[in-house]
Protein backbone atom coordinates (compact mmCIF):
# COMPACT_ATOMS: atom_id res chain seq x y z
CA UNK A 1 0.00 0.00 0.00
CA UNK A 2 1.07 3.29 -0.73
CA UNK A 3 1.84 5.60 2.28
CA UNK A 4 0.41 9.37 2.12
CA UNK A 5 2.67 12.47 3.18
CA UNK A 6 1.81 13.75 6.31
CA UNK A 7 -1.43 16.10 6.74
CA UNK A 8 -1.28 19.96 6.99
CA UNK A 9 -2.34 20.92 10.58
CA UNK A 10 -5.21 22.52 9.19
CA UNK A 11 -6.24 19.22 7.91
CA UNK A 12 -5.65 17.00 10.92
CA UNK A 13 -7.51 19.72 13.05
CA UNK A 14 -10.69 19.61 10.46
CA UNK A 15 -10.90 16.01 10.63
CA UNK A 16 -10.97 16.07 14.08
CA UNK A 17 -13.86 18.83 14.24
CA UNK A 18 -15.56 16.21 11.36
CA UNK A 19 -14.64 12.87 14.01
CA UNK A 20 -15.98 14.67 17.31
CA UNK A 21 -19.44 15.66 15.28
CA UNK A 22 -19.92 12.22 13.89
CA UNK A 23 -19.10 10.96 17.69
CA UNK A 24 -21.87 13.51 19.05
CA UNK A 25 -23.91 11.99 16.79
CA UNK A 26 -23.34 8.34 16.98
CA UNK A 27 -24.04 8.64 20.56
CA UNK A 28 -27.07 11.44 20.81
CA UNK A 29 -29.09 9.65 17.96
CA UNK A 30 -29.24 6.06 19.22
CA UNK A 31 -30.04 7.40 22.58
CA UNK A 32 -33.09 10.05 21.74
CA UNK A 33 -34.50 7.12 19.59
CA UNK A 34 -33.73 4.53 22.52
CA UNK A 35 -35.50 6.92 25.07
CA UNK A 36 -37.70 8.13 22.79
CA UNK A 37 -36.89 11.78 23.70
CA UNK A 38 -38.78 15.19 23.07
CA UNK A 39 -36.76 17.86 21.05
CA UNK A 40 -34.46 19.66 23.31
CA UNK A 41 -32.80 23.28 22.67
CA UNK A 42 -29.48 21.82 22.97
CA UNK A 43 -30.27 19.16 20.02
CA UNK A 44 -31.94 21.89 18.21
CA UNK A 45 -28.64 24.24 18.01
CA UNK A 46 -26.32 21.48 17.69
CA UNK A 47 -27.94 20.03 14.97
CA UNK A 48 -27.77 23.12 13.57
CA UNK A 49 -23.41 23.72 14.18
CA UNK A 50 -23.05 20.12 13.01
CA UNK A 51 -25.17 20.42 9.91
CA UNK A 52 -23.21 23.62 8.79
CA UNK A 53 -20.16 21.56 9.39
CA UNK A 54 -21.04 18.66 7.06
CA UNK A 55 -22.26 20.96 4.77
CA UNK A 56 -18.44 23.07 4.44
CA UNK A 57 -17.62 19.60 4.22
CA UNK A 58 -19.61 18.39 1.42
CA UNK A 59 -19.03 21.55 -0.23
CA UNK A 60 -15.19 20.77 0.07
CA UNK A 61 -15.03 17.17 -1.25
CA UNK A 62 -17.55 18.13 -3.88
CA UNK A 63 -14.98 20.37 -5.49
CA UNK A 64 -12.27 17.25 -5.19
CA UNK A 65 -14.90 15.26 -6.75
CA UNK A 66 -15.48 17.04 -9.73
CA UNK A 67 -11.91 17.69 -10.61
CA UNK A 68 -11.76 13.70 -10.25
CA UNK A 69 -14.21 13.30 -12.58
CA UNK A 70 -12.79 15.72 -15.09
CA UNK A 71 -9.45 14.40 -14.79
CA UNK A 72 -9.79 10.87 -14.79
CA UNK A 73 -11.61 8.25 -16.76
CA UNK A 74 -12.97 5.75 -13.45
CA UNK A 75 -14.54 2.33 -14.19
CA UNK A 76 -18.07 2.07 -13.95
CA UNK A 77 -18.04 0.22 -10.67
CA UNK A 78 -16.06 3.33 -9.04
CA UNK A 79 -18.13 5.67 -10.66
CA UNK A 80 -21.84 4.17 -8.92
CA UNK A 81 -19.64 4.11 -5.37
CA UNK A 82 -18.52 7.36 -5.80
CA UNK A 83 -21.81 8.87 -6.39
CA UNK A 84 -23.45 6.54 -3.77
CA UNK A 85 -20.77 8.00 -0.90
CA UNK A 86 -21.39 11.58 -2.50
CA UNK A 87 -25.04 11.11 -1.90
CA UNK A 88 -24.49 9.71 1.91
CA UNK A 89 -22.72 12.54 2.29
CA UNK A 90 -26.04 14.63 1.14
CA UNK A 91 -28.12 13.26 2.77
CA UNK A 92 -25.89 13.73 6.03
CA UNK A 93 -25.80 17.40 6.19
CA UNK A 94 -29.92 17.85 6.51
CA UNK A 95 -30.66 19.39 9.97
CA UNK A 96 -33.73 16.69 10.69
CA UNK A 97 -34.14 18.31 14.21
CA UNK A 98 -34.02 21.63 13.23
CA UNK A 99 -36.35 20.98 10.82
CA UNK A 100 -38.98 18.95 12.72
CA UNK A 101 -38.89 22.26 15.31
CA UNK A 102 -39.03 24.75 12.22
CA UNK A 103 -42.23 22.97 10.94
CA UNK A 104 -43.88 22.75 14.02
CA UNK A 105 -43.46 18.77 14.13
CA UNK A 106 -41.78 18.80 17.69
CA UNK A 107 -44.20 15.45 18.45
CA UNK A 108 -44.26 14.08 14.76
CA UNK A 109 -40.30 13.78 15.74
CA UNK A 110 -41.11 11.39 18.53
CA UNK A 111 -43.22 9.36 17.06
CA UNK A 112 -43.33 6.90 14.14
CA UNK A 113 -41.56 7.64 10.92
CA UNK A 114 -40.53 10.69 12.60
CA UNK A 115 -38.62 8.57 15.05
CA UNK A 116 -36.94 6.48 12.41
CA UNK A 117 -36.01 9.93 10.21
CA UNK A 118 -33.72 10.81 13.13
CA UNK A 119 -31.59 7.88 12.84
CA UNK A 120 -31.27 8.44 9.12
CA UNK A 121 -27.99 11.00 11.24
CA UNK A 122 -26.34 7.65 11.37
CA UNK A 123 -25.02 8.53 7.41
CA UNK A 124 -22.53 10.83 9.20
CA UNK A 125 -21.43 7.38 10.36
CA UNK A 126 -19.08 7.22 6.53
CA UNK A 127 -17.10 10.30 7.71
CA UNK A 128 -15.68 8.11 10.41
CA UNK A 129 -14.73 5.51 8.01
CA UNK A 130 -13.34 7.78 5.38
CA UNK A 131 -11.03 9.36 8.62
CA UNK A 132 -9.88 5.72 9.41
CA UNK A 133 -8.58 4.98 5.81
CA UNK A 134 -6.36 8.59 5.70
CA UNK A 135 -5.40 7.77 8.77
CA UNK A 136 -4.21 4.46 8.35
CA UNK A 137 -2.38 5.92 5.03
CA UNK A 138 -0.61 8.61 6.69
CA UNK A 139 2.97 7.83 7.23
CA UNK A 140 3.25 9.71 10.80
CA UNK A 141 0.19 9.88 12.85
CA UNK A 142 0.61 11.73 16.51
CA UNK A 143 -0.21 8.25 18.93
CA UNK A 144 -2.92 10.87 20.88
CA UNK A 145 -5.16 11.09 17.95
CA UNK A 146 -4.82 7.44 16.81
CA UNK A 147 -5.74 6.40 20.73
CA UNK A 148 -8.62 9.23 20.37
CA UNK A 149 -10.15 7.31 17.30
CA UNK A 150 -9.61 3.88 18.70
CA UNK A 151 -10.97 4.18 22.27
CA UNK A 152 -13.84 7.05 21.23
CA UNK A 153 -15.12 4.48 18.28
CA UNK A 154 -14.77 1.29 20.79
CA UNK A 155 -17.52 3.35 23.37
CA UNK A 156 -19.59 4.47 20.40
CA UNK A 157 -19.88 0.87 19.51
CA UNK A 158 -20.62 -0.11 23.87
CA UNK A 159 -22.98 2.29 23.58
CA UNK A 160 -24.98 1.13 21.11
CA UNK A 161 -25.33 -2.24 22.37
CA UNK A 162 -26.55 -0.38 25.44
CA UNK A 163 -29.06 0.70 23.50
CA UNK A 164 -30.17 -2.33 21.76
CA UNK A 165 -30.57 -4.05 25.56
CA UNK A 166 -32.60 -0.85 26.27
CA UNK A 167 -34.87 -1.22 23.49
CA UNK A 168 -35.08 -5.28 24.20
CA UNK A 169 -36.02 -4.89 28.26
CA UNK A 170 -37.63 -1.22 27.99
CA UNK A 171 -37.11 0.57 31.71
CA UNK A 172 -39.57 0.55 34.29
CA UNK A 173 -38.56 1.79 37.60
CA UNK A 174 -35.69 3.68 37.11
CA UNK A 175 -34.77 7.04 35.79
CA UNK A 176 -33.58 6.95 31.75
CA UNK A 177 -30.07 8.09 33.24
CA UNK A 178 -29.97 5.03 36.30
CA UNK A 179 -30.95 2.62 33.56
CA UNK A 180 -28.55 3.84 30.49
CA UNK A 181 -25.55 3.25 33.20
CA UNK A 182 -26.73 -0.18 34.15
CA UNK A 183 -27.54 -1.05 30.71
CA UNK A 184 -23.99 0.22 29.50
CA UNK A 185 -22.77 -1.73 32.47
CA UNK A 186 -23.92 -4.98 31.05
CA UNK A 187 -22.70 -4.27 27.48
CA UNK A 188 -19.30 -3.34 29.26
CA UNK A 189 -19.27 -6.97 31.06
CA UNK A 190 -20.44 -9.09 28.19
CA UNK A 191 -17.82 -7.78 25.81
CA UNK A 192 -14.86 -8.18 28.10
CA UNK A 193 -16.23 -11.69 28.71
CA UNK A 194 -16.84 -11.11 32.67
CA UNK A 195 -20.15 -11.24 32.76
CA UNK A 196 -20.94 -11.40 36.37
CA UNK A 197 -24.45 -13.13 35.91
CA UNK A 198 -26.44 -10.11 37.96
CA UNK A 199 -27.99 -8.55 34.95
CA UNK A 200 -28.88 -11.54 32.95
CA UNK A 201 -31.73 -11.68 29.50
CA UNK A 202 -35.28 -13.30 30.39
CA UNK A 203 -36.57 -14.06 27.08
CA UNK A 204 -35.55 -15.47 23.89
CA UNK A 205 -34.71 -12.06 21.77
CA UNK A 206 -32.94 -11.14 24.49
CA UNK A 207 -30.53 -14.41 24.64
CA UNK A 208 -30.39 -14.53 21.13
CA UNK A 209 -28.93 -11.26 21.51
CA UNK A 210 -26.47 -11.88 24.61
CA UNK A 211 -24.90 -14.51 22.39
CA UNK A 212 -24.34 -12.26 19.35
CA UNK A 213 -22.58 -10.15 21.97
CA UNK A 214 -20.53 -12.56 23.37
CA UNK A 215 -19.21 -13.49 20.61
CA UNK A 216 -18.49 -10.15 18.67
CA UNK A 217 -17.20 -8.40 21.82
CA UNK A 218 -13.98 -11.57 21.69
CA UNK A 219 -13.14 -10.33 18.43
CA UNK A 220 -13.80 -6.94 19.15
CA UNK A 221 -12.68 -6.96 22.40
CA UNK A 222 -8.94 -7.94 20.82
CA UNK A 223 -9.36 -6.20 18.12
CA UNK A 224 -8.95 -2.75 20.61
CA UNK A 225 -6.74 -4.24 22.96
CA UNK A 226 -3.91 -5.05 20.05
CA UNK A 227 -4.38 -1.47 18.27
CA UNK A 228 -4.08 0.29 21.99
CA UNK A 229 -0.92 -1.90 22.56
CA UNK A 230 0.84 -1.77 18.84
CA UNK A 231 0.05 2.37 18.95
CA UNK A 232 2.21 2.56 22.54
CA UNK A 233 4.35 0.14 20.88
CA UNK A 234 5.42 2.28 18.53
CA UNK A 235 5.79 5.30 21.01
CA UNK A 236 8.58 3.04 22.78
CA UNK A 237 10.13 2.26 19.55
CA UNK A 238 12.98 4.95 19.61
CA UNK A 239 13.07 4.69 23.30
CA UNK A 240 13.99 0.99 22.99
CA UNK A 241 16.80 1.80 20.40
CA UNK A 242 18.17 4.18 22.95
CA UNK A 243 18.35 2.00 25.74
CA UNK A 244 19.78 -0.64 23.90
CA UNK A 245 22.93 1.72 22.22
CA UNK A 246 23.47 2.75 26.07
CA UNK A 247 23.79 -1.23 26.98
CA UNK A 248 25.94 -1.57 24.08
CA UNK A 249 27.90 1.59 24.88
CA UNK A 250 28.36 0.09 28.80
CA UNK A 251 29.48 -3.12 27.55
CA UNK A 252 31.98 -1.84 25.44
CA UNK A 253 33.56 0.73 27.88
CA UNK A 254 33.53 -1.64 30.01
CA UNK A 255 35.45 -4.65 27.98
CA UNK A 256 38.32 -2.07 26.55
CA UNK A 257 38.83 -0.25 30.04
CA UNK A 258 37.49 3.36 29.09
CA UNK A 259 38.56 5.58 31.17
CA UNK A 260 35.58 7.68 33.38
CA UNK A 261 36.41 11.14 31.33
CA UNK A 262 35.82 9.52 27.73
CA UNK A 263 32.94 7.57 28.92
CA UNK A 264 31.33 10.40 29.68
CA UNK A 265 32.10 12.52 26.94
CA UNK A 266 30.87 9.44 24.74
CA UNK A 267 27.03 9.46 27.15
CA UNK A 268 26.83 12.89 26.61
CA UNK A 269 27.43 12.92 22.69
CA UNK A 270 24.47 10.14 22.59
CA UNK A 271 22.58 11.68 25.37
CA UNK A 272 22.09 15.27 22.71
CA UNK A 273 22.44 12.70 19.69
CA UNK A 274 19.19 11.34 20.93
CA UNK A 275 17.25 14.81 22.31
CA UNK A 276 17.66 16.19 19.17
CA UNK A 277 17.14 13.86 16.26
CA UNK A 278 15.03 11.43 15.30
CA UNK A 279 17.08 8.17 16.06
CA UNK A 280 21.23 8.10 15.88
CA UNK A 281 20.95 7.56 12.56
CA UNK A 282 19.48 10.21 10.60
CA UNK A 283 22.35 10.71 7.86
CA UNK A 284 21.63 6.71 7.31
CA UNK A 285 17.99 7.77 6.66
CA UNK A 286 18.26 10.25 3.78
CA UNK A 287 21.39 8.21 2.73
CA UNK A 288 19.58 6.55 -0.19
CA UNK A 289 17.72 9.41 -1.61
CA UNK A 290 19.44 11.36 -4.49
CA UNK A 291 21.64 14.07 -3.55
CA UNK A 292 19.33 17.17 -4.26
CA UNK A 293 16.52 15.79 -1.65
CA UNK A 294 19.28 14.62 0.69
CA UNK A 295 20.53 18.90 0.46
CA UNK A 296 17.21 19.65 1.17
CA UNK A 297 15.84 17.76 3.81
CA UNK A 298 19.49 18.42 5.74
CA UNK A 299 18.69 22.14 5.33
CA UNK A 300 15.68 21.91 7.15
CA UNK A 301 17.50 19.59 9.84
CA UNK A 302 19.85 22.49 10.21
CA UNK A 303 16.65 25.14 10.42
CA UNK A 304 15.42 23.32 13.30
CA UNK A 305 19.20 24.07 15.23
CA UNK A 306 18.86 27.83 14.78
CA UNK A 307 15.35 28.54 14.39
CA UNK A 308 15.61 29.74 18.20
CA UNK A 309 18.24 31.25 18.41
CA UNK A 310 18.43 34.99 19.43
CA UNK A 311 19.43 36.31 16.42
CA UNK A 312 17.51 34.50 14.05
CA UNK A 313 14.38 33.96 16.51
CA UNK A 314 12.32 36.51 14.39
CA UNK A 315 13.70 36.09 11.07
CA UNK A 316 11.65 34.64 8.00
CA UNK A 317 11.06 31.22 6.90
CA UNK A 318 13.22 32.25 3.66
CA UNK A 319 15.92 33.71 5.54
CA UNK A 320 16.21 30.92 7.85
CA UNK A 321 16.22 28.98 4.67
CA UNK A 322 19.14 30.56 3.37
CA UNK A 323 21.33 30.66 6.71
CA UNK A 324 20.60 26.88 7.46
CA UNK A 325 21.80 26.03 3.39
CA UNK A 326 24.71 27.76 3.89
CA UNK A 327 26.16 26.48 7.21
CA UNK A 328 28.64 23.59 7.46
CA UNK A 329 29.27 21.34 10.36
CA UNK A 330 32.34 20.84 11.81
CA UNK A 331 33.52 18.61 14.54
CA UNK A 332 36.61 19.79 17.50
CA UNK A 333 37.79 17.51 20.12
CA UNK A 334 38.56 18.64 23.78
CA UNK A 335 41.18 21.60 23.89
CA UNK A 336 41.18 21.59 20.07
CA UNK A 337 41.72 25.64 19.40
CA UNK A 338 38.53 26.91 17.15
CA UNK A 339 39.46 30.51 17.16
CA UNK A 340 42.73 32.15 17.94
CA UNK A 341 43.75 35.34 18.72
CA UNK A 342 44.66 37.86 16.01
CA UNK A 343 43.51 35.69 13.04
CA UNK A 344 41.12 37.63 10.43
CA UNK A 345 37.17 36.94 11.13
CA UNK A 346 36.33 35.50 8.48
CA UNK A 347 33.29 33.12 9.94
CA UNK A 348 30.92 32.62 12.98
CA UNK A 349 30.19 29.31 14.65
CA UNK A 350 26.86 28.14 16.04
CA UNK A 351 27.12 25.67 18.70
CA UNK A 352 25.23 22.40 17.56
CA UNK A 353 26.27 20.00 21.11
CA UNK A 354 29.23 20.67 23.31
CA UNK A 355 30.60 23.63 25.29
CA UNK A 356 33.16 26.20 24.72
CA UNK A 357 35.80 28.04 26.72
CA UNK A 358 36.44 31.57 25.44
CA UNK A 359 40.16 32.53 26.94
CA UNK A 360 42.12 36.08 27.00
CA UNK A 361 45.18 36.72 25.99
CA UNK A 362 46.44 36.58 29.50
CA UNK A 363 44.89 33.05 30.28
CA UNK A 364 41.84 33.91 32.08
CA UNK A 365 38.48 32.08 30.48
CA UNK A 366 35.56 34.90 30.85
CA UNK A 367 33.20 32.67 29.12
CA UNK A 368 31.83 29.39 28.47
CA UNK A 369 29.20 28.92 25.85
CA UNK A 370 27.23 25.59 25.73
CA UNK A 371 24.43 24.38 22.62
CA UNK A 372 22.55 26.54 20.71
CA UNK A 373 25.01 29.80 21.44
CA UNK A 374 27.20 31.47 19.24
CA UNK A 375 30.54 33.01 18.70
CA UNK A 376 33.22 34.86 16.55
CA UNK A 377 29.62 36.89 15.25
CA UNK A 378 32.02 39.76 15.59
CA UNK A 379 33.68 39.56 12.25
CA UNK A 380 31.13 39.11 10.30
CA UNK A 381 29.92 42.51 11.16
CA UNK A 382 33.21 44.57 10.72
CA UNK A 383 36.73 43.61 8.99
CA UNK A 384 38.60 42.87 12.87
CA UNK A 385 40.89 40.55 14.06
CA UNK A 386 40.04 37.73 17.19
CA UNK A 387 39.98 39.53 20.18
CA UNK A 388 39.82 36.41 22.62
CA UNK A 389 40.99 32.37 21.86
CA UNK A 390 37.97 29.78 22.00
CA UNK A 391 38.93 26.21 22.78
CA UNK A 392 36.65 23.16 22.61
CA UNK A 393 36.10 22.29 26.42
CA UNK A 394 34.32 18.61 24.72
CA UNK A 395 33.94 17.15 22.20
CA UNK A 396 31.93 20.06 19.92
CA UNK A 397 29.70 19.69 17.20
CA UNK A 398 29.78 23.11 15.60
CA UNK A 399 28.20 24.66 12.62
CA UNK A 400 29.96 27.55 10.78
CA UNK A 401 28.59 30.14 8.50
CA UNK A 402 31.40 32.54 6.08
CA UNK A 403 31.60 35.88 5.82
CA UNK A 404 30.52 35.57 2.38
CA UNK A 405 27.54 34.02 2.56
CA UNK A 406 26.37 35.93 5.25
CA UNK A 407 26.79 39.37 3.24
CA UNK A 408 25.03 37.74 0.18
CA UNK A 409 22.06 36.74 3.03
CA UNK A 410 22.22 40.04 4.52
CA UNK A 411 21.65 42.09 1.20
CA UNK A 412 18.05 39.60 0.11
CA UNK A 413 17.34 39.97 4.26
CA UNK A 414 18.87 43.28 6.38
CA UNK A 415 16.24 42.32 9.36
CA UNK A 416 18.90 39.40 10.15
CA UNK A 417 21.70 42.61 10.17
CA UNK A 418 19.71 44.37 12.69
CA UNK A 419 18.74 41.39 14.57
CA UNK A 420 22.78 39.99 14.92
CA UNK A 421 23.80 43.87 15.94
CA UNK A 422 21.28 43.74 18.48
CA UNK A 423 22.72 40.84 19.73
CA UNK A 424 26.77 42.11 20.04
CA UNK A 425 25.89 45.27 21.45
CA UNK A 426 24.01 43.40 24.04
CA UNK A 427 27.17 41.44 24.75
CA UNK A 428 28.95 44.21 24.86
CA UNK A 429 27.11 46.12 27.36
CA UNK A 430 27.17 42.61 29.49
Amino acid sequence: MMMKAKKTTAEMVWFGVIFWSVAFTAAEAPYSFTFNTRLQTWQIWSDIIISLIFIADFIYHLRDFKKKKRFQISQTDSKWKDYFLLTIDLISCIPFDFLFFAFGMDAAASAGAGRILKLIRLFRLVRIIKIFSIVENLTIVPRFVKAQLIIVSSLIVVHWIACGWIIIYPPTQMTDSEYYIQSFYWAVTTLTTIGYGDITPTNTVGRIYTMFIMVTGVGVYGIVIGNISRIFAESARYKEQTREKFQELSLFMKHYHIPERLQSAVFNYYNHLFSKHLSDNDQKIIGELPHALKIELQIYMNMKLIRNLPVFKFSSQACLREVAASLEQHYFGPNDTIIRIGELGEEMFIIGHGIVDVILKDGNVVASLHEGQFFGEAALLKETTRNANVRAQTYCDLYKLKKEDFIRIIESYPELLENMQKVTRRRSDD
